[in-house]
């Protein structure tokens, strides 16, 4: 009988994409040069060509961040696009003063940028997916990210391979279950040139601390420790969905009117996740919003005594005749 082996990245990534893709799709993909979002446009451009036909739409976004270097990313994705003759968008913005303007973080800056430059080429091509090369290693990232700034179950459940922005935009994470490293020797082993962002490098930025500093020393207690946080985190998401279930619910069942005394007679779980849902819907999202203050107006509400406020994000929850308010 034949041995068995472990499957190579590419057929990883080519089942993944045979679970959403069946032929005549539109995806656009956003490349940025490096070695994780060139592997997933080879991907696609294998599965186009060997499993069943769609149409491929590149896009790169130049944060004018690293002068040359960046020049040199633009025109390494440019002639990546053109020898495989996919359409090719291109958006130039200096990040950095965008950034001092709106006050935010280049990472939150930049990734609200290339999301709004997907949305905007999803629309315009009538695309299926926006596919982004997110991989088991950036999702262990960002689950402990989300630990340490003190997420509640939505953050300690990691990345979805299909997910659906409240703008519209619909993602596909094709290489969640494929490592960095794994990508990083197929590329080598078949010679396939990428680009390398020397700012990954930089540990005073908090996704590469993590990445840097604090995984090689968890790995060192637990090699595998990559492996259990994501299967961990898998159970986490099914808990999420069934909570999310039961409070959207509980919400459409009292046609916004939240009456505090039946609010408390849900489980605590299910109590914080109708508080997050009531937030998102009037926030957009749950940006700036941690579990502690979720903890605190619960503990307001559940001592119902005369008229209480409790900030709650940047909105305060406010409570008047047995019914709390979010102004």
């Amino acid at each position: 009988m034949p041995r068995n082996r472990h499957k190579s990245p590419k057929e990883k990534a080519l089942k993944t994409l045979k679970k959403y893709l069946k032929g005549g799709e539109t995806v656009i993909c956003g490349v940025s040069g490096g070695p994780d979002s060139v592997f997933l446009l080879h991907c696609l451009a294998i599965f186009s060509e060997q499993v069943a036909k769609i149409k491929i739409v590149v896009f790169h976004v130049n944060h004018s961040l690293r002068g040359l270097d960046a020049e040199l990313d633009e025109n390494h994705v440019k002639m990546l696009a053109k020898s495989f003759q996919f359409p090719y968008h291109v958006e130039k913005i200096d990040v950095l003063a965008l950034a001092k303007s709106k006050k935010q973080s280049l990472e939150e800056i930049s990734r609200e940028i290339r999301y709004n430059f997907a949305l905007e080429l999803q629309k315009k091509y009538k695309a299926d997916f926006v596919t982004t090369a997110h991989h088991a290693d950036d999702n262990l990232e960002t689950i402990l990210l989300n630990l340490i700034r003190g997420s509640g179950l939505k953050g300690l459940s990691g990345m979805k391979e299909i997910s659906r922005k409240r703008n519209g935009l619909k993602l596909l994470r094709p290489l969640l279950n494929i490592s960095k490293e794994e990508i990083r020797l197929h590329l080598e082993e078949k010679d396939i040139d990428f680009r390398i962002d020397q700012s990954n490098l930089d540990t005073k930025i908090p996704r590469n601390y993590v990445r840097h500093e604090i995984i090689p020393k968890l790995k060192a207690l637990n090699p595998n420790v990559q492996k259990t946080i994501l299967k961990n985190s898998t159970n986490i998401l099914e808990i999420h969905d069934y909570l999310k279930e039961k409070a959207k619910k509980w919400i459409s069942e009292h046609d916004n009117k939240f009456d505090t005394k039946e609010l408390k007679l849900l489980p605590k779980p299910v109590q914080k996740e109708v508080l997050l849902q009531i937030y998102k819907k009037k926030n957009g999202n749950t940006k700036n919003l941690e579990a502690v203050h979720i903890d605190e107006v619960l503990e307001m509400i559940s001592k119902n005594i005369g008229r209480k406020q409790k900030k709650l994000g940047k909105y305060t929850v406010e409570i008047q005749k047995g019914t709390f308010i979010l102004r």
